[in-house]
Formats: structure tokens, C-alpha cells, sequence
């Protein structure tokens, strides 16, 4: 069964978190889920909590702060993922949505049908859904954000992402000239541009190139001699 659709109109679901996803942080501390421990004893919590954490954690939803260039990128993703991550769960996994923004994932709150699946689960059997609930949301959002279609649109589009990301590789030559191609490759794959204003390239990363300026302008004239900016 299909866990994804991108709806043509604006979604109003409720979501009990809104998560910005920063890539240069580890995904799975962003995402806030509210895990429970099974513990020894009778003080094990009550089936009514527990079904309150599960509601709550189910509805979340996943701000990119960017939107993808077509939708069909955000689709092709999300393909995979259904493919690669979902039928490794076997309880917990609601359904996800987006809208033609394409700037954000959603996991759907579950239905008065769904919640079906979960309500006469024993304490223990409350806990284990909701642990996978969350596991399965974490490998989704770390499927999705480190995806080559999602970095390419990252790499264009998220600012600090882009900053950090040279940043990191400022003072070595082989790597700088590795992600310059990287940038130019994202900017033709999902950029959808044939021919780069140059400026735009000197903005976007010429700062990175103090450390080896010379190598930055050999790089900007054979793309120039290629046809791949505007010289």
C-alpha cells in the first residue's frame, strides 16, 4: 500500500511537532520523539498514556526550509523509501503526505481506524509500538535527508549547509576542486539551469577559495570553456 501522496491542495492536518531539519547536525536528535523504556515491576505506566504518546508522536512533521525543484524530485525519494525503508516496520508506520509546496513531510496523525491497530495492546505491546513508531520515523527522515537528490537541493538551497559544508574543506585543494564539480553537477541535475551565471558561482562559493584562489579561477575557465557558466 502506498505510505506517501503529495496532495493538491493545501494540508491541514495537525501536527504536534514542527521540526526544521538542520543537515549539519545528526537527524535523529533533531526529531524530538518521545521514546519509552519497558520497566521491571508493575509501575509500567498506564495503556491510557501510553496511547496519549503515541498519538502525540505520531503527528509530526518535517520542515526542509527549502522546496524541491519539482515535485517529481520529492517523489522519486519517496519511491525508494517506500521501497528500501518501510516494509523493514512491520507496526507503527502511518501514513506520510506533502502538499505541492514540496517543502515539507508530514506524518499523518493516525485515523479513528487505524488507532484500531494499537488499542487493545497490552502495556508492554503499547511500548513496543511506540519505540517503532519513532524508529521508523527516524530512518525515514535519515533515508529522505541523505538521499543524492536531497544534498543536490541542499547544497543549492540551504545556506548554512553549503557554508559549512566548504567551510570544512576550505584548506585542501583536492577536496575543494571534488565539491566544486559536486556543485556544478547538482546545479544542472535538480537546478535545471544548462548555462550558471557566473556571479552566482562566485557568490555561492567563491569565498571558499582564499586558501587556493588560483585554483577556483582554473576551475571557472574550464567551465567556461565547457559551456557550463556564463562567462
Amino acid at each position: 500500500m502506498q505510505k506517501f501522496q503529495i496532495s493538491t491542495e493545501p494540508c491541514t492536518f495537525g501536527f504536534k511537532e514542527n521540526i526544521l531539519i538542520d543537515l549539519t547536525k545528526p537527524i535523529k536528535h533533531q526529531l524530538q520523539r518521545r521514546r519509552i523504556l519497558i520497566r521491571e515491576g508493575e509501575d509500567k505506566g498506564k495503556p491510557r498514556g501510553l496511547k496519549r504518546i503515541i498519538v502525540d508522536n505520531a503527528a509530526l512533521r518535517i520542515d526542509f526550509g527549502w522546496c524541491f525543484e519539482i515535485s517529481d524530485f520529492f517523489e522519486t525519494i519517496m519511491e525508494e523509501c517506500e521501497d528500501k525503508v518501510v516494509p523493514y516496520f512491520h507496526v507503527g508506520t502511518n501514513n506520510m503526505i506533502s502538499d505541492m509546496r514540496c517543502n515539507w513531510l508530514g506524518f499523518v496523525p493516525y485515523n479513528i481506524f487505524e488507532k484500531e491497530l494499537y488499542e487493545n495492546l497490552t502495556v508492554d505491546g503499547l511500548i513496543v509500538f511506540n519505540n517503532e513508531l519513532i524508529d521508523y520515523q527516524i530512518a525515514v527522515v535519515e533515508f529522505i535527508t541523505s538521499h543524492k537528490l536531497y544534498i543536490q537541493h541542499a547544497m543549492l538551497r540551504d545556506d548554512k549547509y553549503r557554508f559549512e559544508f566548504f567551510k570544512n574543506i576550505r584548506k585542501d585543494p583536492e577536496l575543494l576542486a571534488d565539491a566544486y564539480v559536486y556543485y556544478m553537477e547538482a546545479m544542472h541535475d535538480v537546478g535545471l539551469l544548462p548555462v550558471l551565471p557566473r556571479n552566482i558561482l562566485e557568490e555561492q562559493i567563491g569565498c571558499h577559495f582564499l586558501y587556493h584562489p588560483d585554483l577556483f579561477f582554473e576551475l571557472l575557465e574550464f567551465s567556461v570553456l565547457k559551456g557550463e557558466i556564463d562567462g
